[in-house]
């Protein structure tokens, strides 16, 4: 009776059966759990063990076909069909004939063979030839043997050396020359780039740059197989071409600077007269001739241009006194052709005013204000201001003028009124 039969008759009077796929897979699981349960009495796993025992006996190789290696040395003994049997006793190659079997017999080496399958072969052994392989110290080829024994070449460690050097100056005006000292240590030789096209194999070379620019110095130091380079940056600049402009009348000068890209800018007038500034007016109070210095300087370079003038006595002068008296009964007027030389109430030029062809002179107090103004050098200041007196002190005074031949200046000073 089968497992569906027992199943209807164990549910027999129930209203429905189960489908027949269930019945596929009960049977398929009870047929699996039988093929692993031991027993005779059906196909199970023991008889495919057997199957595979008897599979295995027949076709494992006979002993007979392989010989065990001795220890220390293999001995490999295959099979060969060579004409003559085993290899020639004085090591030449055999002939073969297929139609004949004989054996040869291959010893190699048990260690070399260990080591050769725990360490592998780097790429650069790899690509040895024979020729190679000879040329070495300690590597050896025996044709006798199947397998060749060789001895891979290494580099050795880089040895400890320096590539350095010093520099006179880092920046500069052209011509600018640059002494080098080298501080490398522990090297076989050297070899300076000086940054010019030029290379030097000395010690400490000097090097001159005569164009402004940027220049990198570099020196390469060799010990063994190895090198060094170190580098070094020099900047060349370009001296200023500064003028001087000098324009003269009488005894003043005006002096400027022309062709100035900037820095410091000091003026020396001969005359122990020092000025800083573009452009300057300077007076002289000797004739004579005198040096003018200029000297421009930055960060980089220093630029000195000097010019020689010649300032020679004025064909026509004027003069002003440095103080006057008034009188507090009343402000008198005139000039000094007409006033009396001893009339010290009155301030205004004394010498070529005849020859003049412009002229101003302006007072003021030392506030600033405007007391007096005249474009006539017969016109006199007598201390009063709006017909008022002026209180006693100094006062400042200003005088453009330029007389009938071309020459003029510019004249600034002090007047001390005093009343009498």
């Amino acid at each position: 009776m089968t497992t569906e039969d027992l199943y209807k008759n164990n549910f027999d009077g129930y209203r429905q059966d189960p489908p027949p796929e269930v019945w596929k897979g009960v049977n398929r699981r009870l047929a699996i759990k039988r093929f692993f349960k031991p027993g005779f009495g059906h196909f199970n796993i023991l008889y495919v063990a057997a199957a595979a025992a008897i599979s295995v006996g027949v076709l494992w190789p006979s002993h007979d076909d392989i010989k065990q290696p001795a220890q220390g040395n293999e001995t490999i003994t295959i099979a060969d069909s060579s004409k003559d049997g085993a290899r020639q006793a004085n090591g030449s190659k055999p002939s073969y004939n297929e139609n004949v079997s004989t054996e040869i017999s291959v010893t190699i080496p048990q260690n070399n063979h260990q080591s050769n399958q725990t360490q592998p072969q780097t790429e650069q052994d790899s690509m040895l030839t024979a020729d190679d392989i000879q040329a070495d110290t300690g590597v050896s080829i025996t044709s006798s043997e199947p397998e060749i024994q060789r001895t891979s070449r290494t580099e050795s460690p880089m040895p400890y050396f320096t590539s350095a050097f010093y520099a006179s100056q880092h920046q500069g005006c052209a011509p600018l020359t640059i002494q080098l000292q080298n501080l490398s240590q522990n090297t076989e030789y050297c070899q300076w780039s000086l940054g010019n096209g030029e290379t030097s194999y000395e010690q400490n070379p000097s090097i001159t740059f005569s164009k402004p620019g940027t220049y990198i110095i570099a020196l390469r130091t060799v010990c063994g197989t190895y090198a060094k380079t170190s580098y070094d940056t020099i900047k060349v600049s370009a001296h200023q071409q500064a003028e001087i402009a000098v324009a003269i009348s009488g005894m003043t000068i005006i002096a400027e600077a022309r062709n100035v890209s900037g820095g410091n800018i000091v003026w020396d007038f001969g005359d122990k007269t020092q000025l800083m500034g573009k452009k300057h007016s300077h007076t002289y109070k000797q004739p004579g001739d005198y040096e003018i210095v200029l000297t421009i300087s930055n960060n980089i370079c220093t630029d000195t241009v000097t010019r020689r003038i010649t300032i020679k006595e004025p064909e026509f002068s004027i003069v002003f006194p440095n103080a006057i008296i008034a009188s507090r009964s009343g402000f008198t007027s005139g000039d000094y052709t007409s006033a009396s030389p001893d009339n010290k109430a009155l301030f205004g030029p004394k010498g070529n005013i005849d020859n003049l062809a412009k002229y101003n002179l302006t007072i003021y107090t030392r506030a600033g204000k405007q007391v007096f103004q005249t474009n006539n050098p017969r016109d006199t200041w007598n201390g009063y201001y709006l017909n008022e007196l002026l209180p006693r002190g100094v006062y400042v005074y200003k005088c453009r003028y330029e007389f009938t031949n071309g020459e003029s200046s510019i004249v600034n000073g002090n007047i001390t009124l005093l009343w009498e």
